[in-house]
């Protein structure tokens, strides 16, 4: 089974100028199941379909928020992608998980009632696994090692130090992202495990032995939108959406269209069937198999879980959502909860807060229940770039910012004393 996957990987690869395989899910899955029969993958994707299937969406209260930490793993100075191309990355991330990316216009009205935000925030770690400050950032000038000077999915030789990569921080505490030459640009531009874990009704040795394993990785002219690197075939895929797509896997989600023709399906009502990815082309005319129930609905093309290019994908459904919920309640807990990513310098928030939030540029900073000298506070954009002066907040009272003339985008805004300090992501939506 390891060969034969081996051999589909490559294949696909080999053919990238015609269809790029934008992801190794599926031979990754074949692999680890190959390697450890009774591999807990399959039924945690029941569990959780299940659960999507009877509680739909669910969640309500603070929303989940990981930590990542961006490992860059580079053989050529090209490869040493810019810190500001990690924070647009993040960026994207969190607009298409949170639905705030400018093109959910383009949903096509048979999907907009099923089209959800997920909830979920991504911010680079502050703190690292020893409990120091940190920027989210490791660089590692790689050597991979093995029969070929590649990393692989098949070695995982990106994510050990001893094989030319660099070990991962804590994998229940941070979401790892590895990204490199993959494959040398042989065609695949990501892959993700899904979650490994012991539903109750399986062996305690069914998950993966190495839990190092656990993360994304990400080729790295795709990692951030409008890379310089992503050229030729890859333009089609420059809008940073892989990382979107491969922590769906993380999460648990799988290829709409289950890897399979039509009588395959991704377990999820609200994704229409397929018989086939959707080609790295947005081609809205598709409509390849006949509905399971209702009506007759095209290829969900827009789905981040599909194969389509950037342009056309803007959607996650809510059932989707609802398994990645499952997912992170039942088999992530520990890395949304992690207290070593709570600042214990950070003021709570009974004592600042901002609203409206999303907003149009204007919103009231409030701060209560703490005294001492006034707070300062400013913005950055996504790069980290200041984008306002700094203001002087006396103790106890509110201050209205308007800054109109921002762009629709995540900004940051950065509170502090001298002491105590808090960053507040702030979404500016379309005006």
């Amino acid at each position: 089974m390891k060969n034969k996957s081996l051999l589909v990987l490559f294949i696909a690869a080999s053919t990238f100028l015609q269809a790029q395989q934008r992801c190794g899910y599926n031979e990754v899955i074949e692999k680890l199941e190959a390697q450890n029969q009774g591999l807990a993958v399959r039924a945690i994707q029941e569990a959780a379909y299940q659960f999507a299937q009877e509680n739909g969406l669910q969640k309500s209260g603070p929303l989940y928020k990981i930590p990542v930490v961006v490992h860059v793993v580079y053989m050529s100075p090209n490869e040493n992608i810019p810190d500001s191309l990690i924070f647009q990355q993040i960026q994207v991330l969190n607009q298409d998980f949170r639905r705030l990316n400018p093109d959910t216009v383009l949903t096509r009205s048979e999907f907009k009632p099923t089209a959800a935000d997920a909830g979920i925030e991504f911010f680079l770690a502050n703190i690292d696994p020893q409990g120091n400050p940190t920027t989210g950032i490791t660089r590692t000038a790689g050597q991979p090692s093995g029969f070929l000077p590649i990393y692989d999915p098949f070695t995982d030789n990106v994510k050990k130090s001893a094989l030319g990569g660099k070990d991962p921080w804590p994998p229940s505490r941070y979401l790892n992202v590895w990204v490199c030459n993959l494959l040398n640009g042989f065609g695949v531009l990501g892959y993700a495990y899904p979650p490994a874990g012991t539903p109750p009704n399986w062996p305690a040795d069914s998950a993966p032995a190495d839990s190092t394993v656990q993360g994304v990785v990400i080729h790295f002219p795709v990692f951030g939108p409008n890379n310089p690197a992503a050229t030729g075939p890859l333009t089609s895929v420059n809008r940073g959406r892989t990382l979107t797509h491969e922590v769906g896997h993380f999460l648990g989600l799988r290829h709409i269209w289950g890897d399979g023709g039509c009588a395959e399906d991704d377990g999820l009502a609200d994704t229409p069937p397929s018989d086939s990815d959707a080609g790295q082309v947005c081609d809205f005319t598709k409509n390849t198999c006949p509905p399971l129930s209702g009506a007759d609905l095209p290829d969900q093309i827009e789905n981040y879980m599909d194969y389509a290019a950037d342009s056309c994908m803007n959607m996650f459904s809510q059932q989707q959502v609802a398994a990645m919920h499952f997912i992170l309640e039942n088999y992530r807990k520990p890395l949304y909860e992690s207290g070593n990513q709570m600042d214990v310098n950070a003021l709570s928030p009974a004592e600042l807060n901002v609203f409206p939030n999303p907003n149009q540029g204007r919103f009231r900073l409030h701060r209560s229940g703490w005294t001492g000298e006034p707070i300062t506070a400013h913005l950055t954009n996504a790069i980290g770039q200041r984008v306002t002066e700094i203001k002087s907040i006396p103790a106890g009272t509110h201050f209205d910012w308007s800054t109109p003339q921002l762009p629709e985008g995540i900004f940051w805004l950065q509170v502090s004393n001298g002491m105590r300090h808090q960053t507040i992501p702030i979404v500016v939506q379309p005006h």
